[in-house]
């Protein structure tokens, strides 16, 4: 991947935490804080001891005697030489520095008298006096206090014994790492962690965290609950490889090798792709380049539901946009057809008022949440109690379940509720006595469609079997059947009521 110009990829180590290099770093001071003091102490054998001898040997082999105080000088850590009964024997000036005391108001001094008893602390006196004298050597001794003119600080204590010899007392090498200042960003740095890990899970939607080489380096439980893999599976990959390699996807390696480089971010960039264990989603990825830590965020959004659900509204825009014009289309209709057959305004305004409740209660049927299609039965049930009819007194119907589409529903619909008028009007149902019988019957057709037939009958002492003249109904029917619902209709008068037949599909 290019890098930012002028940036200079770090070292690798840099991913691992504050807390082990600032150990590691102790721990080599402390390593050669014992590489100076044993420098220091054969320095001091030879510089500060009473045999003539060690003392020309160390001016033979160093050309100074007084090497050891200038090696004990040069050290940044604050160091005490102390006598067997724990008075100082000599100080270097880091140590009195740190802690303002002066060389003379330490030296011949027990140490936790120094500078008004700052040094009396339990656990100093527990190392020296328990802790060491069994042991030649401690590292690493970590002691909190707060002392008056420095406040509260961590020291890092390195000890060692050197016995006796040649004529040179006991002596204590106590050298003072002040580890304030490393373990406070220790523990902010601890507490930024967390909170960065706590945030990226309180995301919502799915986030990775990659380095400059595109592998994993965290990411939140959105990711691994909607991606269905593992922290396991995921941490330490490259981002391609990630799902048996679902994640290698052609967008994706363009926009983290070639767009963010660049630009340092991209926006809502839609992406969509067929996964092997979650089929195919559709995403919105946001990636932002951070450049002092050489790291990338990738936010990842699912909006497969969302897209659905605008496809399916566009959907239901565009069938409620044709199902008004059918509406309006029909209404003029029937104000066309009304009109014509009308002979005065009261009785046009009567003719359409009726046809429009009916073509307003198919509606509502087509409207309600029905868990299944619109029946035959319910269109013909409903136009014909919506007439004053009661299933069983003067009215039967008999057929098995005919599913009709809206389409249909709302042809057929016409269809009964001009037969319904009529009988009201002029047939079974002008008398107390008449009654109607609907019926049909299903047969499975070559073509693949449903063929219905359906019979309509009345049943009247007496009806007019020569009108004067073929009404709208009558033009009605014919039209819804033949056009409507591409089948053919026949009109038969008998002298005890009207009989009604009609052949069409219902396409499966």
């Amino acid at each position: 991947m290019a890098l930012p110009s002028g940036h200079r990829k770090p070292n690798r180590r840099w991913r691992k935490s504050f807390h082990a290099g600032d150990h590691r770093r102790l721990a080599d001071t402390s390593r050669e804080l014992s590489r100076l003091s044993r420098s220091a102490c054969t320095l001091w054998k030879y510089g500060r001891g009473n045999d003539s001898r060690n003392t020309g040997a160390a001016t033979q082999r160093f050309g100074l005697a007084g090497l050891a105080e200038a090696i004990i000088e040069t050290l940044d850590q604050p160091l005490l030489i102390l006598n067997a009964d724990l008075t100082v024997a000599d100080v270097n000036s880091a140590y009195c520095e740190t802690f303002g005391v002066t060389p003379e108001e330490t030296r011949g001094r027990p140490i936790y008298r120094l500078g008004n008893g700052q040094l009396d602390i339990a656990e100093l006196r527990r190392l020296l006096e328990q802790i060491l004298p069994e042991r030649a050597t401690v590292k690493g001794y970590r002691i909190e206090h707060k002392f008056p003119a420095i406040g509260k600080r961590v020291m890092i204590l390195n000890a060692r014994r050197i016995p006796a010899g040649n004529g040179r007392p006991e002596l204590i090498l106590l050298a003072v790492s002040d580890g304030t200042e490393a373990e406070q960003a220790r523990f902010e740095l601890e507490g930024h962690r967390e909170f960065q890990e706590k945030l990226i899970d309180s995301v919502g939607e799915a986030l990775l965290v990659l380095d400059w080489d595109l592998r994993v380096v965290q990411a939140n439980q959105p990711f691994y609950d909607l991606f269905k893999v593992s922290p396991a599976e995921s941490e330490g990959r490259l981002v391609y490889e990630l799902g048996n390699r679902q994640w290698d996807i052609p967008r994706l390696r363009e926009l983290l090798e070639n767009v963010l480089p660049d630009d340092n971010a991209f926006d809502d960039v839609e992406v969509e792709h067929e996964f092997e264990t979650i089929g195919r989603r559709t995403m919105l990825l946001n990636g932002r380049r951070l450049d002092h830590l050489d790291l990338i965020l990738l936010a990842i959004r699912d909006v497969t539901e969302q897209r659905q659900m605008e496809a399916q509204q566009r959907t239901l825009m565009g069938e409620l946009h044709h199902r008004v014009k059918n509406i309006l289309t029909s209404v003029q209709a029937l104000a066309n057809r009304s009109m014509r057959e009308s002979r005065s305004l009261d009785e046009f305004r009567d003719s359409f008022a009726m046809r429009l409740d009916a073509l307003s209660r198919t509606q509502d049927l087509l409207m309600r949440p029905l868990k299944r299609d619109v029946l035959m039965a319910e269109v013909l049930r409903l136009e014909l109690v919506a007439q004053g009819g009661h299933k069983g007194e003067n009215f039967d119907l008999d057929g098995p379940d005919v599913a009709l589409s809206r389409e249909a529903t709302q042809a057929f619909a016409m269809a009964v509720h001009e037969l319904t008028t009529n009988a009201v009007k002029h047939g079974a149902w002008a008398s107390p006595e008449g009654r109607v019988e609907a019926t049909w019957t299903v047969r499975l057709g070559e073509d693949g469609a449903t063929h219905v037939r359906f019979r309509w009958r009345e049943h009247r002492s007496e009806i007019d079997t020569a009108p004067a003249r073929k009404g709208y109904g009558s033009r009605v029917l014919e039209d819804v059947f033949s056009r409507s619902l591409d089948g053919r209709s026949k009109l038969t008068l008998h002298p005890d009521g009207a009989e009604f037949i009609a052949e069409f599909k219902v396409q499966a």
